[in-house]
């Protein structure tokens, strides 16, 4: 008895012309209806539903979504797509972090921060389980306040009115998600990436900066062969030092 009934047309079963939940064998249930009943009409081709939101997730394989606002709880990241049995730790991370860390210059923000990073997800006994890495870092020195004036006016040289004008809403605080501060989700996981190259391909990624505007670094300076992180760190110091002495009283 149940085969039977299941191909019987019922009030509710689906439609095979348009892939619609409609009413089956309309001529079956006719009685069951009201003469004032009007069905409405359905498209053959539902309006696609168009959402407007900003893009945090970066990657295919290994994949990055980026979280938190300049002066929220905390901002970080999690990462998807890293292989298991590779051996990890926040002090993996925290080299980076502490690189890219703000108050270490009179050219960046003076704003004080540790950065210090947290994973909480993804890890078992030292080694990554390959599910979804979580890594977050609090704030503990965001000013909500100081920001009181920018809910009348846009930040000159920020993205506060690109921004709105994209979305229609904004972060008055710091800028919330475009601030410099989401950054700290894309550097940890970088650690994390160049870990697994080193690891699986013996690959190692060094930068340094070569040129800011007609400053360059003599030409036959820097050996890509032999260079090391400490080399192009020192690299790096003396660049920004030299920068500094030519922009800043």
């Amino acid at each position: 008895m149940a085969s039977s009934l299941s191909t019987k047309p019922f009030l509710g079963a689906p439609s095979s012309s348009d892939g619609f939940s409609g009413l089956g064998s309309l001529q079956s249930t006719s009685k069951l209806l009201p003469a004032s009943l009007h069905l409405p009409a359905c498209r053959s081709h539902p309006r696609r539903l168009q959402i407007q939101a900003a893009g945090n997730s970066f990657g295919t394989y290994f994949r990055v979504t980026t979280f938190g606002e300049s002066h929220g709880g905390g901002v970080g990241c999690i990462i998807d797509g890293c292989p298991p049995q590779i051996p990890l730790s926040e002090t993996d991370m925290q080299v980076d972090l502490d690189r890219r860390r703000p108050g270490q210059s009179r050219i960046t923000t003076p704003r004080k921060e540790t950065d210090t990073c947290r994973i909480s997800s993804g890890i078992a006994e030292g080694v990554t389980t390959g599910t979804p890495i979580k890594v977050e870092v609090p704030n503990t020195d965001q000013r909500g306040h100081d920001y009181s004036e920018m809910s009348k006016a846009y930040r000159p040289s920020h993205a506060d009115a690109t921004y709105d004008f994209k979305y229609g809403v904004r972060s008055v605080q710091g800028g919330g998600r475009s601030s410099a501060r989401e950054t700290i989700g894309r550097v940890a996981a970088g650690a994390v990436a160049k870990k697994i190259l080193k690891l699986k391909s013996g690959t190692e990624i060094l930068a340094y900066v070569s040129q800011a505007y007609n400053i360059v670094l003599p030409e036959g300076l820097v050996d890509h062969e032999t260079v090391t992180l400490d080399e192009a760190s020192l690299l790096n110091y003396h660049f920004v030092s030299f920068w500094k002495h030519l922009i800043l009283p």
